[in-house]
């Protein structure tokens, strides 16, 4: 698991924030009256790496992730979360355990997951979910193998994945195609580099940021794919390379690049942020996190007011308001750094987040609801 450690590697009208400060011991510490942290109990196991992908039934299905001493693990168990009674139930496993795999909720309401770390190594397999029926169904295999893929899905039904890795085979630049009306993929093509992150624009190209080039280095650079051609090309570059670094699409179409680190990994957990432009095909910066955060990717969730909640990767979360263009601070915490852990806004506006580890590499089953306090 050595691998999967290192690299492990995707109520409506929210009110607005009410921001109070209140300056404590600890510089810059402020408390937030808008947004506040809740428990609500344990899944039935830790889990980090994991996915969960609301359903239509506005419940959340908690798949597969790595668990144990080191998170030393991998999981084929998967869980429902129940919004009505904040309760965990149990959902059929998945065929296979699956780390760092993608996961996505397909337009009939089945939710596909592919690839990801099986134990051993990457694995090229996927199933489908079917809530209906609770049980999977294997599918066609991706053409390659690959775990922390990014599952991108587009007008139509169709699902890419993009990116990922191979461990030591080393880091992927493919794209490829999931169809769900034949239940199997295709290629779609290559990009000049591996990226860490894609992100779908308003206008339905993707958005490819950062990563791990062939030689090891960690990227600034950006590429642009259509999927109606399959063509990429090359983007503006980012001011920071960075890497395990998550990404927002806001209301006004811009992309909220958020966090991330360098070689340095836990030394150098960045706190800053860079927003971009299809319109100018460039990078600005962004206001600063509170805190530096990394391997938050699945830890960021958009809300319907256009707020952005961070809720991985230090034990506080923090919304980026978007009325403001700042970051502020949310009342609460949840327990630790939390990294690899998962954010999932759900219809009440509340905002699910689910396990994640810690410095140890010790991961958590614990559960908090992100909500709008009473200002």
């Amino acid at each position: 698991m050595r691998w999967l450690k290192a690299a492990v590697v995707g109520g409506l009208g929210l009110a607005a924030l009410a921001v109070a400060v209140v300056w404590g011991p600890e510089r810059g510490h402020a408390e937030v009256h808008g947004y506040r942290v809740v428990p609500v109990g344990s899944m039935s196991t830790d889990r980090a790496a994991h996915q969960a992908t609301l359903l239509g039934n506005g419940e959340v299905l908690v798949t597969g992730g790595c668990a144990g001493d080191h998170c030393g693990r991998t999981l084929a168990s998967a869980e429902l979360y129940d919004p009505a009674t904040h309760r965990f139930h149990p959902a059929a496993s998945m065929h296979l355990p699956r780390a760092s795999h993608a996961a996505v909720r397909l337009p009939d309401g089945r939710v596909l997951v592919a690839g990801g770390w099986d134990g051993s190594g990457p694995t090229a397999t996927a199933e489908v979910y079917d809530p209906r029926t609770d049980a999977w169904t294997r599918v066609g295999d991706m053409t390659t193998a690959r775990a922390s893929g990014i599952a991108v899905p587009l007008p139509g039904g169709r699902v890419l994945l993009v990116g990922g890795g191979q461990g030591r085979l080393g880091n992927l630049a493919s794209v490829e195609a999931f169809d769900p009306a034949t239940s199997t993929f295709s290629a779609v093509g290559s990009a000049a580099t591996n990226h860490y992150l894609a992100t779908r624009l308003a206008d339905g190209r993707v958005l490819l940021t950062g990563g791990e080039g062939a030689d090891g280095s960690i990227l600034a650079t950006s590429e642009i794919l259509d999927p109606a051609t399959g063509i990429f090309t090359a983007g503006g570059a980012m001011a920071t390379a960075r890497v395990k670094h998550a990404a927002a699409l806001l209301p006004d179409g811009r992309v909220l690049v958020i966090g991330g680190s360098d070689l340095r990994g836990f030394a150098a957990r960045f706190a800053s942020t860079e927003l971009y432009d299809p319109g100018s095909g460039t990078f600005s910066p962004g206001p600063d996190l509170h805190r530096g955060r990394h391997k938050i990717r699945d830890a960021v969730a958009v809300l319907p007011s256009g707020d952005v909640v961070v809720a991985g990767g230090a034990a506080r979360p923090e919304v980026y308001d978007h009325a403001r263009h700042a970051f502020v601070p949310v009342d609460g915490d949840i327990r630790g750094p939390q990294m690899f852990a998962t954010a999932t806004p759900l219809p009440s506006g509340d905002v699910l987040v689910l396990g994640g580890y810690d410095d140890h590499t010790q991961p958590s089953a614990a559960a908090w609801l992100i909500e709008p306090g009473t200002p």
